[in-house]
């Protein structure tokens, strides 16, 4: 399966991948950008044949953590509007965060 990678998170975000259990759960509440180990998510495109250019996010610390954290793009609530905002405001939370100290 290849991957794309179009977004990583800065040295402060991480996340990781689950299965479509937790991918309903991101669909059932708002989508804050972050993993279950509230690191920032990775967003990858799959190559697999089931879901050939599908875009989905995951912990990026998935294959070295127990957050299975896994949504698909299209399942999140709003879709890539919901994934934009939830990205904006982690960004203006960071940038708040830095301001402080």
């Amino acid at each position: 399966m290849s991957r794309r990678r179009l977004f990583t998170p800065n040295s402060t975000g991480s996340g990781s991948v689950s299965g479509s259990s937790n991918s309903r759960k991101v669909h059932d509440r708002k989508f804050n950008g972050r993993c279950f180990c509230w690191l920032g998510v990775t967003l990858l495109q799959s190559g697999t044949a089931m879901n050939p250019g599908r875009w989905f996010v995951r912990c990026p610390n998935w294959k070295n953590s127990d957050c299975n954290f896994f949504a698909w793009v299209d399942e999140i609530e709003g879709q890539w509007e919901g994934l934009r905002r939830a990205l904006s405001e982690r960004k203006m939370q960071e940038d708040a965060n830095d301001a402080k100290a």
